[in-house]
């Protein structure tokens, strides 16, 4: 029986639509570059990003209390709070011979450091989780591109999300939907004047990578010479140097932007 979901692999590994079902049909040995890869499924993606964030609160709660112990030059094992604030209560006890109010003084200047300290490590396990709630939006939002890409293209979905990005459009959840704009302006249907959909987009920005069929009533059996700076004698360089999938992606990227390869 037939794989149903064939293109979500060939976009998962960065293929291009139709590669992976070559290579699987063809009577040549191929052998996919995995070493950049990490696949995980969904649930244990979301276990693994909860994890961090509690190992990433833990570990800033114990670099502030070392540092408050240092600071404070107390000796105690155990970063927990319990011991550090009963490391300052034996060190008050040792010095109660000290003036009231001085000893009032260092211990509410203590206090205000030790608030200082955590305030910090609380922005930074902000600044952190940000970042990460971030880089789960972009995948989301890449994996919706790519999924819209139908037809057999020369460069890979990835690519083809990277031109988009490059031409100045880029792609923003708003009210749980994603937008598409250029340079900051919300993209609209010219008729309703509603957002563009992701599907829209991609529908006509694709055209340029999509392969045109050669043969029958489709085109013509004749092969003409290449032209220099075309699809195929890029596509002929390629095989004769032996280029891999990333190799050959990054070439035509680079030559699309610098007007040495049209499409």
């Amino acid at each position: 029986m037939a794989l149903e979901n064939i293109a979500e692999l060939e976009q998962t590994l960065g293929l291009s639509d139709g590669k992976l079902q070559e290579m699987i049909t063809s009577e040549e040995v191929h052998k996919l570059d995995l070493s950049t890869k990490v696949i995980l499924d969904k649930t244990t993606y979301d276990e693994r990003i909860s994890n961090i964030k509690k190992d990433s609160s833990s570990m800033a709660l114990e670099i502030a209390i070392k540092e408050q112990r240092n600071t404070l030059g107390l000796d105690f094992q155990g970063k927990t709070m319990e011991n550090l604030v009963n490391a300052i209560k034996e060190k008050t006890e040792k010095e109660s011979k000290i003036a009231p109010e001085e000893k009032y003084n260092t211990l509410k200047s203590d206090f205000e450091k030790l608030q200082d300290n955590f305030t910090k490590k609380e922005t930074e396990f902000s600044t952190f989780k940000t970042n990460i709630e971030k880089q789960t939006e972009l995948t989301e939002i890449k994996s919706e591109f790519t999924k819209h890409i139908s037809g057999e293209t020369f460069v890979s979905g990835s690519t083809i999300f990277a031109e988009a990005k490059d031409k100045g459009y880029s792609f923003e959840k708003e009210e749980g939907k994603t937008v598409v704009k250029l340079n900051g302006e919300t993209q609209k249907n010219k008729e309703t004047l509603s957002p563009i959909t992701v599907k829209d987009f991609v529908t006509d920005f694709q055209n340029p990578y999509l392969k045109t069929p050669t043969g029958g009533s489709g085109g013509s059996d004749d092969t003409p010479p290449s032209k220099a700076g075309s699809l195929e004698a890029f596509e002929k360089e390629a095989e004769k140097n032996g280029w891999n999938a990333t190799k050959q992606n990054e070439e035509m990227s680079k030559r699309i932007k610098d007007g040495t390869l049209k499409i």
